[in-house]
């Protein structure tokens, strides 16, 4: 390996047609939402078969508009799993609603249905719960749509981490974010992502009411062009019913995110043999615990994570030997109830979720980018079973 190359735990992929799609932008009409950002919208409605797909600034914002949607307010109940990063959680404060977690299934380390459904029993009974598809692997939608039709609450599918992937049910392949099991969805494009347009987002539902409501939300609350006003003052009307935010994509972003998306399958199929290399490898190594990848799905993994059977402790001296060598991992995730805001607010504690933060104390995200060589994993292999095996 040469000396001072550093190997993350994600990164994105840049090909010179990313560069081609976006100096194209740059010399057009158009810099801010404009005809590749409908362009981009359509190609996201073509992977996963949803009606509709709007763009947006991030992964963070596209939660927030799918609340916004949903009529989240002071005194609303939402819920999601405590293995996530804050967004999934905070959407629901941003609109003044409270959250509480449901813990996780120890395998396939998504929400659980089955908690899920004694929280429903023996609680008030929540507006909204935000399931995540954690590290690509799909929570089970199916389950939790019908918990929805029982209790009778919404759901938005966190696939910041899964576009790609694809899950099985009753004979049918699904693409995360198709929405047939979820009201919205909605996808992250950060760097570390599958695909990217630097900073990104999307909502995806088949509700033309939601779809108009997110719109509107993304871009001030403005709706243009009014049939009640537009013929009697001209074509540039537009009322603001609601409030809302700036929270639209650019064009130059979205010609990015339109060439990335056009290489998804490539980017799956790599991301699948160094995982299918990690998992070969390490179970072979007795206090290694590989991810488990449940039946029926087809996995584009945004992340590996191994956890330690040791415990915390070798997990940070992993971590330390592995940095020493500029291999540089992360950890996903520190149970969100755990954040200061949420234990001064609620009152929560540690052994709230205790799947949850069992896990926690023994993940570690290991690198996983397309970019990848094959030196660069055999390097990786090579360090952390070094680093696990020592004393």
């Amino acid at each position: 390996m040469p000396k001072n190359k550093i190997i993350s735990y994600g990164k994105q992929w840049i090909f010179e047609e990313d560069f081609s799609s976006i100096e194209e932008v740059l010399k057009s009409p158009f810099l801010t939402t404009g005809p590749k950002a409908s362009e981009f919208e359509k190609s996201l409605c073509e992977l996963t078969g949803a009606k509709h797909a709007i763009v947006c600034a991030n992964g963070t914002a596209a939660l927030h508009l799918a609340c916004m949607a949903l009529g989240i307010s002071k005194g609303d109940l939402g819920l999601t799993t405590p293995n996530t990063f804050l967004s999934s959680a905070n959407c629901i404060e941003f609109c003044g609603g409270d959250v509480d977690f449901i813990d996780i299934d120890p395998e396939s380390l998504c929400l659980s249905p089955e908690l899920l459904d004694e929280y429903c029993q023996a609680n008030k009974l929540p507006k909204v719960v935000i399931p995540v598809d954690f590290a690509g692997v799909p929570a089970n939608l199916p389950a939790i749509k019908k918990l929805s039709e029982k209790y009778g609450f919404k759901i938005i599918e966190d696939a910041a981490h899964s576009i790609g992937s694809t899950y099985q049910h009753a004979g049918i392949e699904y693409q995360c974010g198709s929405c047939a099991h979820s009201d919205m969805a909605i996808f992250s494009f950060h760097p570390v992502k599958t695909i990217t347009t630097g900073e990104g987002g999307a909502v995806l539902t088949n509700d033309d009411e939601l779809a108009k409501k997110v719109r509107s939300f993304c871009s001030h609350g403005m709706v243009r062009n009014l049939q009640l006003n537009g013929e009697k003052e001209g074509p540039w009307y537009y009322e603001m019913d609601e409030m809302g935010y700036n929270y639209r994509l650019t064009d130059f972003q979205c010609a990015l995110g339109n060439a990335q998306l056009k290489r998804l399958g490539d980017f799956k199929k790599r991301r699948i043999e160094i995982s299918n290399k990690y998992t070969e490898v390490f179970n072979k190594t007795e206090s290694i615990i590989t991810p488990f990848f449940p039946k029926n799905t087809s996995v584009c993994s945004h992340l590996y994570v191994i956890q330690f059977a040791e415990g915390p402790q070798k997990r940070l001296e992993v971590y330390k030997a592995l940095s020493e060598n500029n291999i540089f991992c992360q950890i996903h995730y520190i149970p969100v109830y755990w954040q200061p805001y949420y234990k001064n607010k609620y009152g929560y504690e540690k052994g709230k979720c205790i799947n949850a933060e069992n896990y926690y104390q023994r993940c570690l995200s290991i690198p996983l980018y397309p970019a990848m060589t094959n030196n660069d994993l055999e390097f990786v292999i090579e360090e952390i079973i070094k680093a696990t095996n020592s004393q």
